[in-house]
This record gives structure tokens, sequence and C-alpha cells, in this order.
């Protein structure tokens, strides 16, 4: 990490660390990349188990910052420190411990779609902790049941024959925008599938790529079928490739964890 990053990331600790509630503080591997790399950022993760202060207060206690935005909906913030792009987002320990206590059957699905916080905890780096709460998530992320796996696998087969129903229908109706706004969901159904099946922690979507070469479990012919998806390609049509995605479907529904 280079000294300029660090320091960032050491200024804005020492600010958080002394807010009420706040149990760790979890920085994403964005901060590794090369500053000039499109994907480089300071993605903190904030878990606090009480309210922080407030956005008016959080826009001006950080030094030096500009273009403060934060989200309405949920507890994010996007600025500037040092012209280096900074990402803050502020999550509940109380859900978090939630989510992990309903891993023993499909309730955890009503709570956490899916497994892409269980990736940015188990992942990232720990930069600042209060208590041992962190340790003891991280223990049982280490060991979380295998129904967790198979409920999260037969939920995404059923979206799987869901987003097949979607891509024949927009062939019968030569919908093209249909069509592709339902192959984009099929191929990401089919990745978080692919990662249960491996049981690794889906990473966000900008990794997917690189996180399907490090898989040992895949479907046979999976690397041809893929690329015939993704290929734009006149000798590829809708219907083609509504053919090719349900065999590509087959092929991930017979396999086992």
């Amino acid at each position: 990490m280079k000294v300029k990053v660090r320091k960032v990331v050491n200024d804005i600790v020492e600010i958080i660390k002394f807010w009420d509630g706040v149990q760790t503080v979890i920085l994403q591997h964005f901060a590794e990349k090369d500053t000039y790399d499109p994907n480089f950022s300071i993605t903190l993760d904030v878990f606090r188990d009480s309210k922080i202060p407030g956005k008016n207060e959080r826009a001006a206690i950080f030094p030096g910052i500009r273009y403060f935005e934060t989200s309405s909906s949920k507890e994010k913030d996007r600025f500037l420190m040092e012209d280096l792009p900074v990402r803050i987002s502020y999550k509940d320990t109380g859900r978090v411990d939630s989510i992990l206590e309903l891993t023993y059957d499909d309730r955890w699905l009503s709570k956490e779609r899916g497994t892409y916080l269980f990736h940015r905890i188990s992942t990232g780096t720990v930069v600042w902790s209060k208590s041992n709460w962190i340790d003891k998530v991280l223990e049982k992320l280490d060991n979380l049941p295998e129904v967790l796996w198979a409920n999260w696998i037969e939920s995404c087969h059923h979206r799987i024959d869901h987003f097949l129903g979607d891509l024949g229908a927009a062939c019968l109706k030569n919908d093209l925008l249909y069509f592709r706004l339902s192959l984009s969901g099929f191929l990401r159904v089919i990745v978080e599938n692919l990662f249960a099946v491996n049981h690794m922690f889906e990473s966000g979507p900008r990794v997917f790529t690189a996180s399907l070469a490090l898989m040992e479990t895949l479907p046979e012919g999976f690397e041809a079928s893929w690329e015939s998806l993704l290929r734009e390609d006149e000798s590829l049509p809708p219907y083609r490739k509504k053919e090719i995605a349900d065999i590509l479907a087959r092929g991930v529904f017979a396999l086992r964890p």
C-alpha cells in the first residue's frame, strides 16, 4: 500500500474509532491497487452497534475532504481526501449477528441475498477493532453449516429457471432488450451458483472473471458455453444463445458441492 494511501486510512480511522458504538473497521482490498487503476478506492466498512454522528457532522469532521456525498437510503459516505476516492459504509453489528444465527436454515435468505457481505468481512483487512466481536464473526464464517450452501444453491436453481423462461419469452417476442436484460440476470445467477458449489463467498462483479478462473468445480464445457454467451456475434442470434444457456444450466444443475 502506498504511503499516501496508508496515511489517509490512518487519518480516517483515528477519527472513527472514537465514535460511540464503533466496534470494527475493515479496509477492503481495492486500496491495494495502483491509484490510477479505475477500481482503486479506499473502501472502509465500519461496523457499529449504535448510532453514529449525523451526515452534517460527518461531512465536517474529516479534514480537508472534498465532494462529500452520502446515501439517503443507506449510511454510505463518499468523498475525496488528498485527491484519493474514499468510500465508507456503516453496517450494523446486530444485523450481521442475526444473519449468522439464521444460517442453519433458509431464513438467512430473507435478510441477505447471497454471501457478498461474508466476502467483504472475510477478505478485508481489520485495521482497527475495539472488542473481540470481529474475531467471533470470523470464527463463525470459518465454520458455516453445510445447509447454508445447499439452501443458496437451491435458491439459485429457482432463479436460473426463471431467467431461462424469460430468455425463451424474449426469443418468441423477438424483444432484444428483454433478451439482453434476461441474459444478464442469467449470467449473474450462474456465477452465484458456482460460488456456492465451490464453497466460496461471492465477490463483487468487478472480479467475477478472476474468481471463475480460481474455481475447481465447473460444469463440463463451461468455458466454451460461457464465451459464447458473452460474445456478440451474428452467428449467435438470441435463439442460439438460449439453446446454449439451456445446456449450461443443465451442467450447473448437475454439480454437487
